[in-house]
């Protein structure tokens, strides 16, 4: 009967351990990826009556008789399955569907979980909310960005950290330029000043207002000098090297407006003399004139000295005292000939001498030696383009139709302070086709700036230039060479984009200089395309689609929603569209999983049997991906518990009734003595 109660007893232990099991994997029915567990029974040791014999020559041979004592639980087997994922909206719960495990720090050792619903601390740690654990990462993302410190296996959540501004550095350009389209009219290029000067009271200065008198100039104005730049519309830069050409215009306190545009405008005339000098007839008097196109007549008389001739020509308007030496090589014109030598402001663009001759003095007409005849100072323009005022800005037009490379610049130089214009806005660009584009930059203190360009066909089949017409904001500086890119060229055959003729050696960039950092030029390249490809630009007939699709600068934002991909990246959305990766959440593999040990509140550390943990990512060697806004289930099947804890109410009623029947077999026993 021992072995009747013993084995009775194993069994009630081993079924009331799986009774608790069956109860504790209900409990946690709904415990975040609680995993169930299961129990396994082996039977005890047996012990041996009788030891089996071996077959005779003339008898069989026996089994052995064994008794058994009863069961024991084998085994509590971890079920390991994957857990169901649901949904929560809560994008720091995460959900891994794989293998893996979230490795967290207690701040000593690194425990295991599967459960994933995480929170960031005060201190922008992602922990485990429950328990305080901090989730760690894995590699060096965020750590050139100052997401993350570098060493620290902590991940932070940067919500108190700003995102710096990012400088605009590439612009991409892409679409088709028109092959065959042109304007029914031929654009005539404008340009105009960035600024509008204005007077100091704040009205919108004229041509007769004085540049001292302009609020764009600060000081006391006794002199200075306007320097003048630029390029024609053939692209020939202007030049002094011209002796018709004056590129340096004087200033005093008296010069207005209208005096640069004259500057600007002046034309020669078609005999290009800067004194004409005629004779009235017989004993009359000469007259002189400075240019052709509004003569001041002066008379000078036959018996004039070089001191009436130099009083005569300083009269005139446009010739200064000083500007002007009068020699004779007699007493008067009578006598010899007057010679004329340009001076001061006049000497570094005329011929140095004219000389006024006695040789026909009863003519109708002086003797003036062409030789040495004075020329006129020609206007900057050369007569390619005319320069108006018009709402206080200086705007120069082309004198003709198309294509055209008109630029100019100007500089300052002597008392007090007047502001240039930093560039010259095209209005309008010339040329047959135009397609216009704009796109909003950042400068590098995340200052946005809306850059208008054009894109204008050459006079060169299958060529194109872009302009920077227009930049909004401060700006100190746009250089003549630096808001042009030429020779933009197109295969001719199939419309892809060649790329840039290197012949003329121009670079794909715009380059602008901001006010708020005049020590550092801004340099944006324009991304075109692949050449002999369609991935950028084209050249094909139809319409001008060409636009400014993208480019890569940012104003600075601070960090306001956290999101987690598939693989673990924590991305973060910042207030000024931008987004980054912030860490890479760590995954841990096991060998042997089912061997983890708990630690309770769903997590786990290694033992013996179950491996190190193999540090990686989702999505890499068996990790699985991992599901944002998502917690993993418990495992745990309701139906099976229950058939789980019918089995062992079974079992231990069938082990009880051993007992009960043993007992009362004994107590039978001890009553046969009565």
């Amino acid at each position: 009967m021992s072995f009747a109660l013993s084995a009775g007893v194993t069994g009630l232990q081993a079924h009331q351990t799986m009774l608790d099991v069956a109860g504790n994997n209900l409990a946690n029915i709904n415990t975040t990826a609680f995993k169930s567990s299961r129990v396994t029974f082996s039977e005890l040791l047996c012990e041996t009556i009788r030891k089996a014999s071996a077959p005779t020559a003339n008898t069989g041979g026996t089994n052995p008789q064994q008794m058994g004592s009863g069961v024991s639980v084998s085994g509590i087997s971890p079920n390991m399955s994957q857990g169901n994922i649901m949904n929560t909206g809560d994008p720091l719960h995460l959900a891994i569907e794989g293998g893996g495990y979230f490795s967290l720090s207690d701040g000593q050792k690194t425990l295991y979980t599967r459960a994933g619903a995480f929170a960031v601390d005060a201190d922008s740690n992602l922990v485990d909310p429950a328990t305080g654990y901090r989730v760690q990462r894995i590699g060096s993302t965020g750590e050139s960005e100052g997401f993350q410190a570098a060493g620290n296996s902590d991940i932070q959540v940067p919500y108190d950290v700003s995102m710096p501004a990012k400088a605009t550095t590439q612009i991409t350009v892409q679409g088709n330029l028109s092959a065959d389209a042109t304007f029914p009219t031929t654009q005539t290029q404008v340009i105009n000043s960035n600024i509008a000067y204005t007077t100091s009271s704040g009205a919108v200065a004229t041509g007769s207002t004085k540049i001292a008198d302009l609020a764009q100039y600060t000081g006391t104005l006794t002199s200075g000098t306007i320097t003048f730049s630029g390029y024609e519309p053939d692209g020939t830069a202007l030049s002094s090297a011209t002796p018709s050409v004056d590129l340096t215009m004087d200033i005093d306190a008296n010069t207005t407006l209208d005096d640069v545009l004259t500057h600007l405008n002046t034309d020669d005339g078609a005999s290009n003399e800067l004194v004409t000098i005629s004779s009235t007839g017989t004993g009359g008097t000469f007259n002189v004139a400075f240019g052709t196109t509004a003569p001041l007549n002066v008379d000078i008389d036959f018996d004039a000295t070089a001191a009436d001739v130099k009083t005569a020509l300083e009269t005139l308007g446009d010739i200064a005292a000083g500007d002007v030496s009068c020699t004779c090589t007699g007493t008067n014109l009578t006598d010899g000939d007057i010679i004329v030598e340009f001076t001061g402001n006049l000497a570094a663009t005329d011929v140095a001498a004219m000389v006024i001759d006695n040789t026909n003095l009863t003519g109708g007409t002086a003797s003036v030696d062409e030789t040495n005849k004075g020329k006129a100072v020609q206007g900057v323009l050369g007569g390619h383009a005319t320069a108006s005022l018009s709402n206080g800005k200086i705007v120069i037009t082309d004198a003709t139709s198309g294509y055209s490379q008109t630029d100019l610049a100007m500089a300052w130089s002597g008392d007090g302070t007047l502001t240039m214009p930093a560039y010259f806005e095209m209005t309008k660009v010339g040329g047959e086709e135009v397609k216009n584009i704009n796109i909003t930059t950042y400068d590098t203190l995340g200052g946005k700036h809306v850059i208008s360009g054009a894109i204008v066909r050459t006079d060169t089949a299958n060529t194109w230039d872009m302009v920077l017409t227009s930049i909004t904001g401060d700006i100190h500086e746009i250089a003549l060479d630096d808001r042009r890119i030429q020779s933009i060229e197109f295969d001719e055959t199939n419309g892809s984009f060649k790329g840039l003729n290197t012949t003329v050696g121009d670079s794909p960039e715009f380059v602008v200089t901001f006010k708020h950092d005049t020590a550092s030029p801004q340099t944006m390249t324009i991304e075109m395309g692949t050449a002999g490809q369609f991935d950028g630009l084209t050249q094909f007939a139809g319409n001008s689609t060409a636009v400014a699709r993208d480019q890569d600068g940012y104003e600075a934002g601070m960090l306001s929603a956290v999101s987690v991909d598939n693989e673990g990246t924590v991305i973060g959305s910042f207030t000024n569209g931008i987004k980054r990766d912030i860490a890479t959440i760590q995954i841990a593999l096991f060998q042997n999983p089912a061997a983890l040990e708990s630690a309770g509140g769903g997590y786990f550390l290694p033992s013996a049997n179950s491996g190190n943990p193999i540090d990686t990512q989702a999505v890499t060697g068996g990790a699985g991906k991992i599901h944002g806004g998502s917690l993993e289930k418990s495992n745990a099947d309701i139906a099976n518990e229950f058939v789980a804890m019918i089995q062992a109410q079974n079992g231990f009623q069938a082990n009880a009734r051993t007992i009960r029947v043993a007992n009362d077999i004994l107590r039978e026993l001890t009553s046969l003595i009565r």
